[in-house]
């Protein structure tokens, strides 16, 4: 056999082993699958990376290792995915299953022995390959709400070996869809201020007619210049009615490929770019996201897979265009949109004139504001692209208004501690000004003579004081109470200020392990963690603020094992 026909063989053998793993793939659960959640959905900040899939607004139910494999990582966090297994399996993939309830009793007993040998509860273990090996389909965890969930659900992740998320839609992980996409509106920009739609310099949104059930036909855009096309849309699937994320975008002009995005991977590090591709001023105004179908120079996403420039459209004198766009789904259910272009240009056209302020901050330098007695620092880099800031300043507060610019970086704000009374300076901390004019805290620490806070956030900064100790009180149990048939104990705690920063708890001077629920604000023990000696006990709660206010509950029990 020729060597070309054997290299080529054994490149097929290698293909069949790769695709006979991850098509074999069991699903995470034992229920039909409906999603929530898409992977790529344009999420706050971030790309969603991976299926959502719903638990019938339960927790509990039981969630299967896809594959063969062995448990490679665990994350406990009280926010983010709560609490996370990982799984490497034979393929090279990995699977990621989280806001888990709870894990199988081989796994729950490993990570409560490491919690306790450290003594906390967020906590993120490596497990050798050896530990905790699984087959598929064995009950690795089960389904809950933990981390920063705003319901029962099951997240499951595919991942490669450069731990970039996958599409699971391509690894065997199907539901039912016989939905097409949805086209809520269309829009088209002027990209400068020397270009035009419609007699005027500023976005437009363009009324559509539809033709049939996958058509639909826009006005006639008359242009010039460079413009651009953005589109406010949704897919869904059968059964539900959640406004899911769409797979994959294609712009044809006249018939030619000019502009294509699919969501097949993408890597963390770019997915806090996500603010590149959507129009931010529109988003920050009514919360709903417009997805540029052109590249800004400043956008690094690795979602394209067709591009003709950076996608937008440079309109000639004397042409028309004929602009086609498509939307799909994984199961190739699609829609059109046609927008015919003119070329046309109007003498007297309406642009946006810049605001100019005495606060401009450079893209590539370090730029220090001194809004005395406050100061403001944007280093090199924070921003995307180059602007003018609003801003001003009174000796309790600083206000920075939202430039409509998204950053990819925090900035600095400091205030001088000579303007705090020192017997105060360790109880002060900046906080933002929020709905209903409620105040947050904006992490921050003390160096040398200033307070210092970073964050993404603009609005109004106040300076605030937190000597208030945080709050607990017990749930389903009373000060001396017999407690022998309590499976567990539960406490409430909360501070209204500053925020919880730190707790821990302690049985006859023993440490226990507290689950914090920030959510519901509780603090649990489950008693089946370690057998306790005697009939009365002494429990001690201790919970520390992010300035460091310490309350302590102290109460007895009683109880036998």
């Amino acid at each position: 056999m020729p060597k070309l026909l054997l290299f080529l063989f054994g490149w097929l053998l290698v293909f069949q082993s790769i695709f006979a793993q991850t098509d074999s793939l069991r699903m995470p659960l034992d229920i039909p699958l409906y999603l929530s959640g898409t992977f790529g959905e344009l999420r706050s900040n971030h790309f969603h990376s991976g299926l959502d899939i719903k638990t019938n607004n339960e927790e509990g139910l039981p969630v299967h290792a896809v594959d063969d494999g062995y448990v490679s990582r665990i994350k406990i966090t009280h926010n983010g995915y709560g609490k996370a297994l990982y799984i490497t399996h034979p393929s090279g993939l990995v699977s990621v299953y989280g806001h888990l309830q709870s894990f199988n009793d081989r796994i729950e007993a490993y990570i409560k022995q490491k919690q306790y040998k450290k003594q906390q509860f967020e906590i993120e273990l490596f497990p050798y390959k050896i530990e905790l090996p699984v087959k598929k389909g064995d009950i690795v965890a089960y389904s809950g709400n933990t981390g920063s969930s705003s319901g029962p659900h099951l997240h499951f992740e595919l991942r490669n070996v450069e731990e970039h998320p996958l599409n699971p839609m391509a690894y065997g992980i199907r539901v039912q869809d016989t939905q097409k996409p949805v086209i809520r509106n269309l829009f088209v920009y002027p990209l400068d201020s020397l270009s035009q739609v419609n007699q005027t310099g500023k976005r437009i949104k363009l009324n559509l007619t539809r033709l049939n059930d996958s058509v639909f036909l826009a006005d006639r855009v008359l242009a010039w210049g460079t413009i651009g096309f953005g589109i406010e849309a949704y897919d869904n699937q059968d059964n539900v009615f959640n406004k899911n994320g769409l797979y994959k975008i294609k712009m044809t002009i006249n018939g030619l490929p000019y502009f294509a995005q699919e969501m097949m991977e993408f890597s963390f590090a770019n997915s806090k770019h996500i603010n590149t591709i959507l129009d931010y001023p529109y988003y920050l105004k009514y919360r709903r996201r417009i997805q540029k179908l052109w590249v800004e120079p400043y956008n690094p996403l690795e979602i394209y897979t067709q591009l003709v420039g950076d996608g937008s459209l440079n309109i000639e004198a004397g042409k028309d265009y004929q602009v086609t766009i498509e939307l799909s789904d994984f199961d190739e259910n699609k829609i059109w949109i046609k927008i015919p272009v003119q070329a046309h240009r109007y003498k007297q056209v309406a642009h946006d004139k810049p605001i100019k302020t005495p606060f401009f901050v450079a893209i590539d330098k370090k730029n220090s504001f001194d809004l005395s007695p406050w100061s403001v620092v944007f280093k090199p880099h924070t921003t995307y692209e180059s602007f003018y800031l609003k801003a001003d300043a009174t000796e309790k507060l600083l206000s920075i208004k939202n430039p409509m610019k998204p950053l990819q970086k925090s900035y600095l704000i400091r205030y001088p501690l000579s303007k705090i009374q020192p017997a105060l300076r360790p109880y002060t901390y900046i906080a933002l000004y929020g709905r209903k004019r409620r105040t947050y805290y904006v992490s921050g620490y003390k160096k040398n003579d200033s307070i210092r806070a970073f964050t993404k956030s603009f609005g109004n900064f106040v300076i605030r004081y937190d000597s208030i100790a945080p709050y607990i009180k017990p749930v389903n149990f009373k000060e001396n109470a017999n407690l022998t048939n309590y499976h567990f104990l539960r406490l409430k705690t909360s501070d209204r200020q500053s925020g919880i920063k730190a707790y821990n708890g302690y049985i006859d001077g023993n440490w226990i392990l507290l689950e914090y629920d920030y959510k519901k604000g509780t603090l649990t023990y489950n008693f089946n963690d370690k057998k306790l000696k005697g009939h009365k006990h002494e429990l001690k709660v201790i919970v520390e603020d992010r300035l460091g206010n310490t309350r302590q509950y102290k109460t007895v029990f009683y109880r036998r094992e």
